[in-house]
C-alpha cells in the first residue's frame, strides 16, 4: 500500500516586506517517486494592495492536494517567490523561499509553516551599476535557474539579503507511511 499525503490549507499571510502590491507564486516541488493525484501543483495569489502592520498582508489563498508515494525520497516541498506590482502596473521580483513540510507516519496534523524568504545579490565587479540600475528603474537581482531555491547543491553559494516571511495553515493528512520507518519530524 503507497504513502498517502493530503495537504490542505491555506498560504496566508506575509509579513516584513516593506512593499504594498505584493502577490505570491507558489508551488509543491516532490522527488520522481511522488505521484500527483488531484488538485493544483502550483499557484498564485491575487495582488494585495494593504499591509496590516500586526498581521501582514492577508491573502487566504486556497490550498487542496493530494500526493501518494512508494518512496519517501523527494519528500515535499513549498517553494515560493515573491513578486511586487508597480503603480504603473510593471511586476518587479521581491523575494524567494522553499521550506519542507513536516513529516508524519499517519494520521493528522495542523501547521503553521513560516517561509523565511531572501533576495540575491550581486557581488560581482558591476554591484554598483546593478544597485544604481535598482534604485533609478527597480527591480532586483533574479537567478537565472530558480530551481536553484529548492535544490542543495547551489544554493549555498550564493549571496542574499534576508527578506519578509510568508506563512501557509496548512492541515497535513497522511497514511501509511509507517511501512517507510517515518517517525516524524
Amino acid at each position: 500500500m503507497p504513502g498517502e499525503l493530503h495537504i490542505i490549507g491555506q498560504l496566508s499571510h506575509a509579513k516584513s516586506f516593506n512593499k504594498d502590491n505584493l502577490f505570491v507564486l507558489w508551488e509543491i516541488v516532490t522527488g520522481s517517486h511522488w505521484e500527483h493525484i488531484e488538485g493544483a501543483e502550483e499557484g498564485q495569489t491575487h495582488i494585495l494592495s494593504g499591509d496590516d502592520d500586526e498581521v501582514g498582508a492577508v491573502f487566504a489563498h486556497p490550498i487542496d492536494i493530494h500526493f501518494r508515494t512508494q518512496n519517501i525520497q523527494g519528500w515535499p516541498k513549498l517553494v515560493v517567490h515573491v513578486w511586487h506590482q508597480d503603480g504603473y502596473g510593471r511586476k518587479d521580483f521581491v523575494a524567494y523561499g522553499m521550506a519542507y513540510l513536516p513529516c508524519y507516519t499517519s494520521g493528522f496534523s495542523n501547521e503553521e509553516i513560516e517561509i523565511q524568504t531572501w533576495t540575491p545579490v550581486d557581488t560581482s565587479s558591476v554591484s554598483c551599476l546593478a544597485r544604481l540600475r535598482e534604485f533609478l528603474l527597480g527591480g532586483t537581482p533574479q537567478l537565472r535557474d530558480v530551481d536553484v531555491v529548492h535544490r542543495m547543491e547551489n544554493r549555498f553559494t550564493l549571496s542574499s539579503r534576508p527578506a519578509g516571511q510568508i506563512y501557509f495553515q496548512l492541515s497535513l493528512i497522511s497514511q501509511h507511511f509507517d511501512r517507510f520507518a517515518v517517525t516524524g519530524v
